[in-house]
């Protein structure tokens, strides 16, 4: 924290040494002096500070030490497909589907937006947003067939992606068997996927979602998916099992 308030404070300064002035200068001398700030740093503690941040640090530990679910195996990201890469896709589009009057054909989320894991055993909320800390939203895509031949070129480079109602099955990145919804792949078809709105605008090099008819900006956060999917296990009485079949194969 003695470090937060040493950098606060030379933000505070530089910012108003540069607001305050609007004439043009002209800089004669350029330097810098550096500062070691370390655990050994004889700074003194404000208390008054100290004292805010200790109201609200129980109240958001209270809130993260908040009981979700029991979990029978701890589960991670994995490429091409994962437990956990399975999970957060299957919340999104489970969840997702409820809020909605059209059929949402599959989910894909983008692997590195996935930041930790779940473990084995007690998951508090604190785990869920350890895994998910972005407040990236569902995004809902209108795709065109030429977007899902994209998307599915794209999934095959990338080593996998997270998907839930999509299984592909590659030889090349060109050369592939798909089912949608348990369905042969349709190339004329449009679907209606949820993604995060992240990718949907094309972050990690999505472009392809940019190929539909329709984007929907659903402001629920991908997050909340997930801790209502984890949720209503609980409230189900059920535990959340690992789904470890690989939704993305590639063959030798």
């Amino acid at each position: 924290m003695r470090k937060v308030y040493i950098i606060i404070s030379l933000l505070l300064f530089t910012m108003i040494s540069c607001n305050f002035s609007h004439e043009p200068k002209v800089v004669l001398k350029d330097s810098a002096q550096y500062y070691s700030v370390s655990k050994d740093l004889n700074i003194q503690a404000d208390a008054e500070y100290d004292s805010i941040i200790a109201i609200y640090k129980v109240g958001v530990d209270s809130v993260m030490e908040e009981y979700i679910v029991d979990s029978e195996q701890g589960l991670s990201r994995k490429r091409p497909s994962g437990a956990l890469n399975n999970l957060i896709a299957d919340a999104m589009r489970i969840e997702i589907s409820k809020e909605v009057d059209f059929n949402v054909d599959f989910a894909m989320y983008n692997y590195y937006g996935i930041r930790n894991t779940l473990p084995k055993g007690k998951i508090i909320k604190g785990n869920v947003f350890e895994v998910l800390p972005f407040e990236n939203q569902a995004t809902l895509v209108h795709l065109s067939p030429k977007g899902m031949k994209h998307l599915l070129t794209y999934i095959y480079k990338s080593g996998g992606q997270p998907i839930s109602g999509l299984e592909v099955e590659y030889t090349d990145s060109i050369n592939y068997n798909a089912t949608i919804g348990g369905n042969e792949f349709d190339t004329t078809a449009y679907y209606w996927v949820v993604t995060s709105d992240y990718a949907a605008n094309g972050g990690d090099n999505m472009n392809f979602f940019q190929e539909s008819d329709s984007i929907f900006y659903t402001g629920i956060l991908i997050r909340n998916n997930l801790l209502n999917y984890l949720e209503n296990l609980n409230a189900n009485n059920l535990k959340l099992t690992a789904d470890t079949v690989s939704r993305i194969t590639y063959k030798d």
